[in-house]
């Protein structure tokens, strides 16, 4: 009879650290401008009006996040959301321990209804300065590392056939195997079957196509046509081809078209996911972290629909290194995330953190934790005299 060895003591994954307790929080809205306008079916920006936060605790550890509201999709505006992390989130943070990441979710979630955006703007900063508390990259605080690197897409915006079978080609060259076209036009949905064939020939057969119609083809009649006139165009998936509300109307969609339909703006947290699963209404979700509110209610997202079968991806409202970095984590941690979108610091003409040098044409490595003490938290290094270059106010909220 041989004797099984005896195993070390399992060790805990973090050392013991003291509370900590937030003392300060900064709300500092910036506007960052874009490379080339960004158009959507909605809106066209030329700029991304974005909101940071700083958390800080009383021996001086900090964590940075950012809110990039959008009323189409999250229902906020810029100024709406620097004024309620300012006036209404922002205090409900003081004096509570920032290891407790759910109870202070649950009390934003007291203090205000909604905002989803303001609220991951501190849902990010408490996760970054736990980790780099802990000496962690923010990914080992989500759960652990499920993949080695990131893939991502470019996205093309919409526009007229021949300049978006440009830009998709430019972007291929560059080294991108994915494009995602920008579609979603109500008055002329057959212009955007044009878009995409322009865009199929201009990248060849093997790369492949996402479809974002943005909502743009608003009812089930109008998408289905739509989605059945893409088809020759091979889409790899077709994304929140109907109004946001209409889960009962995706369903549809999905059902009598037979294609691959991701929700998007119709799915912002659990219980949205529960109701996705209960209907059949999509094969994939598309989480935003200015959707579900931050990290923690991500994560629960995920895990429903994990359970259900229904594959995730993580993408963008066009976020700086700040929030685009809290993505990239919770997409390396998630083994159900299969596809990322986090290109805003590719699309940012100037930037307040240095993400993008994690970027080598569609792949992002994220520092492994012997890099050092900048690999710790979101990973990046914020740029202070950028976020001041670029600041519409700063205030700091205190007890």
């Amino acid at each position: 009879m041989t004797s099984t060895p005896s195993l070390p003591p399992i060790q805990p994954l973090t050392p013991n650290t003291p509370p900590l307790v937030v003392v300060a929080v900064e709300v500092i809205p910036v506007r960052l401008p874009l490379r080339e306008p960004f158009v959507v079916a909605y809106a066209s920006y030329a700029d991304v009006p974005t909101v940071l936060v700083r958390v800080t605790t009383a021996d001086g550890a900090e964590g940075w996040g950012e809110a990039t509201p959008d009323p189409n999709v999250t229902g906020e505006t810029y100024a709406g959301t620097a004024e309620t992390l300012r006036r209404d989130l922002a205090p409900a943070l003081l004096g509570r321990d920032a290891r407790d990441r759910g109870a202070a979710v649950r009390a934003l979630d007291a203090r205000v209804e909604g905002v989803p955006a303001a609220k991951a703007a501190l849902d990010i900063a408490l996760h970054d300065l736990v980790a780099r508390a802990l000496g962690v990259s923010l990914w080992v605080l989500l759960g652990g590392r499920a993949r080695e690197h990131l893939e991502i897409s470019r996205v093309v915006s919409m526009g007229e056939p021949e300049a978006m079978a440009a830009a998709a080609a430019r972007h291929v060259a560059d080294g991108f195997r994915t494009v995602k076209v920008k579609v979603g036009d109500p008055a002329n949905p057959g212009l955007d079957a044009r878009r995409l064939a322009a865009v199929r020939e201009a990248v060849g057969p093997e790369v492949a196509i996402k479809v974002d119609a943005n909502q743009g083809w608003r009812t089930p009649g109008v998408a289905i046509a739509a989605v059945r006139d893409a088809a020759p165009s091979r889409p790899a998936y077709v994304e929140q081809p109907v109004a946001w509300w209409d889960l009962e109307g995706l369903a549809e969609v999905r059902r009598q078209t037979g294609a691959t339909i991701m929700v998007d703006e119709g799915c912002h947290g659990p219980r949205d996911m529960l109701r996705v699963v209960g209907l059949r209404a999509a094969d994939l979700v598309n989480i935003k972290l200015m959707k579900t509110g931050g990290l923690v209610n991500a994560l629960k997202l995920d895990a429903i629909a994990e359970a259900a079968g229904i594959v995730a991806q993580v993408g963008t409202m066009v976020e700086s290194s700040i929030a685009s970095a809290a993505g990239l984590h919770l997409a390396l941690a998630r083994a159900n995330v299969r596809t990322v979108e986090m290109g805003g610091p590719l699309m940012l003409a100037a930037d307040v953190g240095d993400l993008r040098a994690r970027y080598d044409r569609d792949r992002i490595t994220l520092p492994e934790e012997s890099i050092g003490t900048q690999s710790h938290g979101l990973g990046i290094t914020v740029d202070e005299a950028a976020v001041r270059r670029f600041s519409q106010a700063w205030w700091r909220v205190t007890g």
